[in-house]
C-alpha cells in the first residue's frame, strides 16, 4: 500500500522540478530582453561615445544589439516546442507511474487472494486422504477443481486486463510517435524560417557597419591631410638639425681617438724594456737548471745499476720460487685428483642413498595413506558394530524395564520408578573418537619425497652464494678459496651456506624458494639480490615458528593417547552401566517371582492335565451315551420276550406320567 503514494510523490516532485524548470527559463528570457532593452537604450544616449568611438564602432553595436534581440526571439520560438514536449512527457510519465502503481496494486491484492485462496485449497487435499466413501471423495475432489478454476479465472482476469493496459499503451506510444513528428517537423520548419532571418539581419548589419566604416575612413583622410603636411616639415626641421649635430660628434671623437693612440704608443716602449729584462732572468735561471739536470743524470744512472744487480737477484729468487710453485702445483693436482675421486664416489653414494630415501618415503607415504585408510575403515567398522549392538542392547534394556515395570506393577501391585538412561558420564566417546581421528587424518601428512632442484631454485642458490658469504664458515672459506675454478667453488660455497642454515634437503631448499620468488610478467622470477637478507630473515622465522608447532604437535598427540585411554574406560563403563540397569534387589525379586511363577506354572500344567482327561472323559461318556441309545431305539428289541427298556425301567423305575411303551431316556 506504500507503493502507490511514493509514486504520488515522486510525481510531485516531478511536476515541481518541471515548474522550477520553467521559471529559470522565464527569468533568463527576461534578462536577455532587459540587457537589450538597456543595450539599446544605452545607444541612445551615448552620443558622445559615439563621436569618440566613431560612426563605425557605434553602428557594430547596434548592429550586435539588433541580432541579439532577433537570435533571443528565434530561441524563445524554438524553447516553446521543447516546453510543450516536456509537458506532454511529463503528463505520460505521472500517468504511467499511476497507472503502475494501479498495476502493482492489483497484483498484490490477487496475489494475497490467491495466497489465502491456496492455502484453503491445501487445507482441503490433506482431508482427502481420510475419505472412505468414493461419493464424498468426488464431491470434495470436484469442489477442489471449482476452487481451483476460481483461482485460474481470477488470474486470467488479471492478465486480460494487463494485455488490454499494454494495448492501450502501444496505441498511445504510436500516437506519441505521431505527435513528436509532427512537433520536430514544425520545429524544423521554424527553425529554417529563424535561420533565414538571422542569415537576412547578418546581412543587412553587415551592409550598414560597410557603409559606416566607408565614410568614417572618408572623414579621416579629409581630416589628416593638413595633419601630415605639418608632420612633414617638421620632420625635415629635425632632420637638418640632427645632421649637424653628427657632424660635431665625430669631430670631438676623432680627436679623442688621437690622444688615445700617444697614450698607448708610450706604454708599448715601457712594456718592451720590461719584457727584456725579463727574459735575461728566465735565461739565468734556465742554465742553473741545466746544471742541476746533469747531477740528477749522473744520480739516476748509479741508481739504475743497483737497480739493475737487485733485478738479477730477483730473478734467481723468481726461478727458485717457480720450482718451488711447481712442486707444489704437482702436489695440489695429486690433492685435487685424490679429492674429485672421494667426491665422485660420495656423489655416487649420496645419489643412491637420495634414491633409497625416496624410495623408502615413498614406501613410508604409501604405508600412512593405508593406515590411514584401514584407521578410517576399522574406526568406521567399529562405529557400525558399536551402533547396531547398542541399539540391541538398548532394545533388550527397554524390554527388561518393561518387565521389571509388568512385574512390580501388575503383579506385586507397588509403585514403580524407572531408572536414569544416561549411561555416559562424559561426552560421547564415538564422537569424540570420531573428533580425534578426523583431527589426526588432517594433521598426519606424508612427508613430500625430494626431487631435483629447478633452474630457478638453482637461481636462488647462486643468488644466495654471492649476497651472503658471511654465512661460510673461516676455515671452509679458505679451502674453498684454494679451489681452481669458479664451477668447484660455487658448489662448496652453495653447500656451506646450506649447512649455516640447516636446509640440506630438498624438501627444505623448495620451501626457502617460496620466500625468493616473486610474479613477474605472467610467471615466477627471483626477487631482487638486495632483498635476499630479509626474504631470509622471514624464512628462519617461520621455520622456527613451524619447529615449534611440531612440538607443539607431538605434546597434542600424547594427549590424544590419554583421551584415547579415558575413551576405553568411558566405554567400559558404559557398558557396566548397562548391563547393571536392573538393581540388584530387584533381580533377587524377579528370581523370587520366577520361583513362585515356576511352581504356579507347574499346578497350573497340572490343572490343565486333568482338564484335557475330563474332557476326554466326557467325550467318551458322550459317545457311549450315544450308541447306547442307538442301541436301545432299533426294532429288534421290541420282538424280544424281555425287551432292554423294560430291563432299564425295571433297574431304574418308570418316569412318572411317562408312556410304558417309550424308551426310557438315558441320561
Amino acid at each position: 500500500m506504500d507503493r502507490p503514494g511514493s509514486a504520488e510523490d515522486g510525481a510531485k516532485s516531478m511536476t515541481e522540478r518541471i515548474r522550477e524548470r520553467r521559471e529559470q527559463l522565464d527569468k533568463r528570457l527576461a534578462e536577455k530582453k532587459a540587457g537589450n532593452s538597456t543595450g539599446g537604450t544605452g545607444l541612445s544616449h551615448s552620443v558622445e561615445d559615439d563621436k569618440l568611438r566613431g560612426k563605425g564602432e557605434a553602428q557594430v553595436r547596434a548592429s550586435r544589439a539588433e541580432l541579439n534581440k532577433l537570435r533571443a526571439s528565434a530561441a524563445e520560438k524554438v524553447t516553446r516546442f521543447r516546453v510543450r514536449c516536456e509537458t506532454k512527457e511529463n503528463d505520460r510519465r505521472v500517468k504511467a507511474e499511476s497507472e503502475s502503481a494501479t498495476r502493482l496494486q492489483k497484483k498484490q491484492d490477487e496475489a494475497a487472494s490467491s495466497a489465502k485462496r491456496n492455502a484453503s485449497v491445501e487445507l482441503k487435499w490433506e482431508s482427502l486422504f481420510f475419505k472412505k466413501i468414493p461419493q464424498e471423495l468426488l464431491k470434495d475432489i470436484n469442489l477442489q477443481k471449482e476452487a481451483c478454476a476460481k483461482i485460474m479465472q481470477a488470474k486470467d482476469r488479471l492478465i486480460e486486463d494487463f494485455r488490454a493496459q499494454l494495448k492501450d499503451a502501444d496505441e498511445d506510444y504510436v500516437f506519441a510517435l505521431k505527435e513528436q513528428a509532427e512537433d520536430i517537423d514544425n520545429l524544423i520548419e521554424t527553425m529554417h524560417e529563424q535561420t533565414d532571418t538571422v542569415i537576412k539581419a547578418y546581412e543587412q548589419e553587415l551592409d550598414n557597419i560597410e557603409e559606416a566604416f566607408t565614410q568614417e575612413r572618408k572623414q579621416l583622410l579629409e581630416s589628416n591631410v593638413a595633419e601630415i603636411d605639418a608632420l612633414m616639415l617638421q620632420r625635415e626641421s629635425r632632420e637638418r638639425d640632427n645632421s649637424k649635430k653628427r657632424e660635431q660628434k665625430v669631430i670631438q671623437d676623432q680627436k679623442e681617438l688621437d690622444e688615445s693612440h700617444e697614450k698607448d704608443a708610450e706604454t708599448f716602449a715601457q712594456k718592451k724594456v720590461d719584457l727584456q729584462k725579463e727574459i735575461h732572468a728566465l735565461a739565468q735561471q734556465l742554465e742553473a737548471m741545466r746544471a742541476v739536470y746533469l747531477l740528477n743524470q749522473e744520480k739516476l744512472l748509479y741508481n739504475l745499476r743497483v737497480l739493475g744487480q737487485r733485478t738479477d737477484e730477483n730473478k734467481r729468487a723468481i726461478s727458485a720460487h717457480r720450482l718451488k710453485m711447481q712442486r707444489l702445483q704437482d702436489a695440489l693436482s695429486s690433492l685435487l685428483m685424490r679429492h674429485h675421486e672421494t667426491d665422485k664416489k660420495y656423489r655416487t653414494t649420496n645419489k643412491e642413498l637420495t634414491e633409497s630415501y625416496r624410495r623408502i618415503t615413498e614406501q613410508y607415504k604409501d604405508l600412512q595413506m593405508k593406515y590411514q585408510h584401514f584407521e578410517k575403515a576399522d574406526f568406521d567398522n567399529y562405529n557400525q558394530v558399536w551402533k547396531m549392538n547398542e541399539q540391541e542392547c538398548m532394545a533388550l534394556v527397554q524390554k527388561c524395564l518393561q518387565a521389571d515395570m509388568i512385574v512390580f506393577q501388575e503383579l506385586l501391585g507397588v509403585p514403580w520408578q524407572p531408572p536414569k538412561l544416561d549411561f555416559w558420564e562424559a561426552q560421547d566417546p564415538l564422537h569424540q573418537a570420531g573428533d580425534d581421528s578426523a583431527a589426526e587424518a588432517e594433521e598426519d601428512a606424508a612427508p613430500e619425497e625430494d626431487s631435483e632442484l629447478s633452474d630457478i631454485a638453482k637461481s636462488m642458490l647462486s643468488m644466495l652464494s654471492a649476497q651472503l658469504p658471511f654465512l661460510i664458515e673461516e676455515r671452509v672459506r679458505r679451502v674453498i678459496e684454494g679451489l681452481e675454478s669458479e664451477e668447484d667453488r660455487t658448489p662448496k660455497k652453495i653447500e656451506a651456506i646450506l649447512r649455516a642454515l640447516g636446509a640440506e634437503n630438498t624438501q627444505e631448499i623448495q620451501t626457502m624458494l617460496t620466500y625468493f620468488v616473486i610474479e613477474r610478467d605472467g610467471g615466477a622470477a627471483l626477487i631482487d639480490p638486495g632483498e635476499a637478507v630479509i626474504a631470509l630473515h622471514k624464512y628462519l622465522e617461520d621455520r622456527h615458528r613451524r619447529h615449534a608447532q611440531s612440538t607443539a604437535k607431538s605434546q597434542v598427540t600424547v594427549t590424544k593417547e590419554k583421551t584415547r585411554t579415558q575413551r576405553r574406560k568411558a566405554e567400559k563403563a558404559f557398558w557396566e552401566r548397562l548391563t547393571n540397569v536392573i538393581p540388584l534387589k530387584h533381580q533377587r525379586c524377579w528370581k523370587s517371582m520366577e520361583a513362585g511363577l515356576e511352581k504356579y506354572l507347574r499346578m497350573l500344567q497340572q490343572r490343565g492335565v486333568l482338564i484335557d482327561e475330563t474332557d476326554q472323559l466326557r467325550q467318551q461318556n458322550d459317545e457311549l451315551r450315544a450308541l447306547l441309545n442307538q442301541y436301545l431305539s432299533t426294532k429288534i428289541n421290541q420282538e424280544l420276550f424281555a425287551p432292554p427298556q423294560l430291563q432299564v425301567m425295571g433297574v431304574s423305575g418308570p418316569s412318572p406320567g411317562g408312556d410304558s411303551n417309550s424308551p426310557p431316556a438315558l441320561m
